[in-house]
């Protein structure tokens, strides 16, 4: 019983002790406490606020896609490469325009020999196309009687106009107007101006005779004698007529008599007027202006110099529909060369000049096909040229390469225009130019993000350098645990020394003031949902005001309107210590009403 006793005694002892002590603890000395609560506060002023949230994560690569060997590009169906040089690692830093491999081609010169023996073949196709237009337009031309400017312009309607090709006499027409065309020469048309004499020396007079020689000669006209029945020859005009050697053979042949050998040849001469066909000749080789030696055989004139006849030769008969539709001279009438002679038309000539001038015009037409064939073919060659100034296969980009596809002597066979880009691919690399950060934020943070969003992006890797990013999207999603989260992606500026894996510090900008009034964030608290602040004034007591804030950040806080510069707001007080705490009356920390 005695010793129950002391133990409860000694319980309430404890008990009453640490009672004690506590309220000592919490009721602090009056000698140590100011009587009057002491303020810390600080002016309202003017300044910058920059409101944002600050993000971690690490730097994601862009993908810069896949470098494959150059496709033809029409140049040809297909292209062979062979990997000459590789000039770069997997996980190596490249710039823009650095070489990465150097590609030869082992058939593009047997295509290149291909296309220009074609472009031989189809030129030598050419060539004999046009010498058949122009074979065609002779003879078109000889038809129509006139040459030929443009085939397009020819109307196979119009039948046919003949004209003079010569100065002459019509010695023949063989056309009447609205009358069929029975025979194939409507025209002969005569210069007689010259005449042709056909002459024959013997083997003794022909180292005498010479082209180009002049010769006196004597006219004369074959008379039958009524008396005798023998023909004689009379003096046609007195005196003698010059002409030309114009022509005389090299070679002996027999003559008619069969007893000698004769040269044979041609003389040209001026028509003194009356000079026809048939007339006697009596040759001598001239002197000085006077007959010399005469010939030992006689001629006779042949014809006039320059003789034409016109003619239609094209389905002419009794059956065919050709019809002399003008006759615009007479028989005997002299002409000048170009002067129209007669027209003919008609259903069988309209058709022949169409046949000729649709045979024409499709030969051109097979002309321009062939033009067109060879001018792709040099654009290709052209395109060939092109594509070996890609066979030195340079970065894209800046960027860091990530795998290399082939090595040094491989080769892709077979790459074509539809070729897919993972069957030529060469090199896959991140694109370092532009690179991502993908992170996750509070649901409280994500209300201070918004899209395009400029960011600041510093990385552990780089102290002191900072990077420009942009906000470039968000979105949200629930994870296992029911938890709501919320993504972030950062576009980041690429700039030389970021790598992918690196981790940075993202400081995204929600919004930012310049000179606008500032009070520390401390100075701010809320009452009924409303923004307010303690303000000290010129007594020295202290005013609650409401506020309008706007951005703060973890310093300052933005206010839009209730305060004006130069005020000042309590930023802590003593009555706000619980009564354990103690603040000495020399505290620098919280300084006394200003």
């Amino acid at each position: 019983m005695y010793k129950k006793v002391i133990s409860i005694v000694v319980v309430l002892a404890i008990v009453f002790t640490g009672g004690y002590l506590t309220a000592k603890q919490l009721v602090p000395d009056s000698k140590n406490v100011s009587g009057a609560p002491r303020y810390a506060t600080k002016a309202v002023e003017r300044g910058d606020i920059v409101q944002g949230v600050n993000i971690t994560g690490q730097l994601n690569g862009n993908w810069g896609g896949s470098i494959g060997a150059p496709k033809p590009d029409g140049a040809v169906d297909s292209i062979d490469y062979v990997i000459e040089e590789i000039f770069v690692k997997p996980n190596q830093m490249v710039k823009k325009g650095d070489n990465l491999i150097r590609l030869s081609s082992s058939n593009l010169g047997d295509k290149l020999e291909e296309m220009s023996n074609t472009i031989q073949t189809k030129q030598e196709e050419i060539a004999e196309k046009n010498k058949d237009v122009k074979s065609r337009m002779d003879t078109l031309e000889s038809l129509l009687n006139r040459k030929i400017g443009d085939i397009n312009q020819i109307n196979p309607y119009d039948g046919i106009v003949f004209s003079a090709p010569i100065r002459g006499r019509l010695t023949e027409l063989n056309v009447e107007e609205g009358e069929r065309l029975e025979g194939i020469n409507i025209a002969t048309i005569v210069d007689d101006s010259k005449v042709k004499i056909p002459f024959k020396v013997n083997t003794y007079e022909y180292p005498n005779i010479q082209v180009g020689q002049k010769v006196l000669i004597r006219y004369g006209r074959e008379v039958k004698n009524p008396l005798s029945g023998t023909t004689e020859v009379q003096v046609a005009f007195d005196g003698f007529y010059t002409g030309t050697v114009k022509k005389i053979s090299s070679n002996a042949v027999p003559n008619s008599d069969g007893l000698t050998y004769v040269h044979n040849g041609i003389i040209e001469a001026d028509n003194p007027g009356l000079v026809q066909p048939g007339m006697v000749a009596f040759i001598y080789t001239e002197h000085e202006g006077m007959p010399a030696t005469p010939f030992i055989y006689n001629s006779k004139v042949d014809s006039f110099v320059n003789e034409k006849k016109v003619s239609y030769s094209r389905g002419v008969g009794s059956d065919a529909n050709i019809v002399a539709t003008e006759v615009y001279v007479s028989s005997n009438e002299f002409v000048e060369e170009g002067e129209i002679i007669a027209r003919i038309a008609g259903k069988d000539v309209a058709e022949n000049i169409k046949n000729d001038v649709d045979a024409i015009k499709k030969l051109y037409e097979d002309i321009s096909k062939i033009n067109k064939e060879i001018e792709e073919i040099y654009k290709k060659i052209d395109k060939v040229s092109n594509l070996t100034t890609k066979f030195m296969v340079t970065s894209p980009s800046d960027g860091m390469v990530s795998y290399l596809m082939y090595n040094v002597g491989d080769v892709i066979t077979g790459v074509t225009d539809g070729s897919d880009r993972w069957s030529i691919q060469l090199i896959d690399m991140y694109n370092t130019d532009e690179m991502f950060v993908n992170t996750t934020v509070s649901d409280l943070d994500v209300l201070y993000i918004r899209q395009d969003a400029m960011v600041t992006v510093t990385v552990d890797a780089l102290p002191g350098e900072e990077f420009e990013g942009t906000v470039m999207g968000m979105d949200q999603y629930t994870d296992r645990d029911g938890k709501t989260v919320y993504n972030v992606q950062i576009r980041v500026e690429g700039r030389e020394g970021l790598r992918p894996g690196m981790n940075t510090n993202c400081f995204v900008n929600s919004g930012e003031s310049t000179g606008t009034l500032l009070i520390p964030i401390e100075a701010v608290f809320e009452e009924n949902g409303r923004q307010k602040v303690e303000v000290m004034n010129e007594a020295g007591e202290v005013e609650v005001i409401e506020i309008e804030a706007g951005l703060m950040n973890d310093k300052y806080v933005e206010v839009l309107s209730g305060l004006e510069e130069g005020q000042q707001v309590v930023t802590g007080s003593t009555k706000d210590l619980m009564p354990s705490q103690k603040v000495p009356e020399n505290d620098s920390l919280l300084p006394g009403t200003n």
